[in-house]
């Protein structure tokens, strides 16, 4: 009796390191996409704030040089963002992999056919 308590123990943890590693594995994939949109809309904002003033321009050599400027603050812009897109991509993967790792040694294909064994 005490064996079949133990065997549906064993079966209940791995069950529950499964779902554990599910929702955690889940949950840095939402914080990878959160700040992955926080991101775009912060460009997207600094962007578009970059073009406001190139209607107050009342001269054409004004307008130009206000466009150069825009544009080059823009690209600046767009480096820096997919930079921290870039670093938010492998902050993101380095935790899956860790999970990946985590998971790994806790299902071992020998520890599985163990716990199949014992039962």
């Amino acid at each position: 009796m005490m064996k079949d308590a133990t065997n549906i123990f064993d079966f209940t943890g791995g069950y529950r390191n499964a779902v554990e590693l599910g929702l955690r594995a889940g949950k840095v994939l939402q914080s990878g996409a959160e700040r992955s949109v926080r991101e775009h809309l912060a460009y997207l904002e600094a962007a578009t704030s970059q073009f406001a003033g190139l209607n107050l321009s009342q001269q054409p050599q004004d307008l130009l040089a206000s466009q150069t400027a825009s544009l080059e603050k823009a690209r600046e812009q767009f480096a820096t963002s997919a930079k921290n897109l870039l670093n938010i991509q492998q902050e993101t993967a380095a935790e899956l992999r860790a999970l990946v790792t985590e998971g790994v040694e806790k299902f071992v294909p020998t520890n599985l056919t163990n716990l199949f064994k014992a039962a």
